[in-house]
């Protein structure tokens, strides 16, 4: 079986918390999304804290965030901010620190999802809907590099059951797969 944590990265909209969340079920661990950690122990919102402490402000609390949980020595599920693993070298860390899964989406379905659900998405604020489809297409592609370094790539558009289970299964033998 796989040590270490496990780190669930993807661009917003992905699926990350909710299939996180099932897939922590499955394997029978907790699970620990990085925006609720960051806004039940600062007292508030991503948005606000984003608005706040500045972009390298936020950068900087969500690396210490990652840390502090990978470093607990609890294996657990642990979804990310989208743009966690692109910062501070926090790919890197989570690559050492346990197995990495990109819940991987196309822009299209990216697109989709952020259209209706833009709300406390600090990137994302202010864009019109015009806009939105470009910043996301180029947005992902500046991002990609770095969620194409984790072990395990699955389509977050297939997310059943039988699919998280196949990737339970990869994360405890540890073997690199794309689904």
């Amino acid at each position: 079986m796989a040590k270490g944590c496990i780190f669930i990265v993807g661009y917003m909209g992905a699926g990350k918390s909710t299939g996180g969340k099932r897939l922590a079920k499955n394997m029978g661990l907790p699970f620990v999304d990085t925006d609720a950690f960051l806004t039940t122990s600062l007292g508030r919102e991503v948005s606000d804290l984003f608005k706040d402490l500045g972009e390298e402000g936020f950068r900087k609390a969500e690396r210490e965030a990652l840390r502090q949980l990978a470093l607990e020595g609890k294996r657990r599920v642990i979804a990310t901010g989208g743009g966690t693993p692109c910062h501070a070298n926090n790919m890197s860390f989570m690559l050492e620190q346990g197995t990495v899964v990109y819940f991987e989406l196309d822009p299209e379905a990216l697109i989709q999802r952020l259209m209706t659900k833009r709300k406390n998405r600090p990137m994302l604020d202010g864009l019109s809907d015009a806009a939105l489809p470009g910043f996301i297409q180029s947005h992902l592609e500046e991002r990609r590099p770095y969620y194409s370094q984790a072990h395990i790539s699955v389509d977050a558009d297939a997310l059943d059951d039988a699919r998280l289970a196949s990737v339970g299964r990869m994360i405890n033998s540890r073997e690199d797969f794309s689904l």
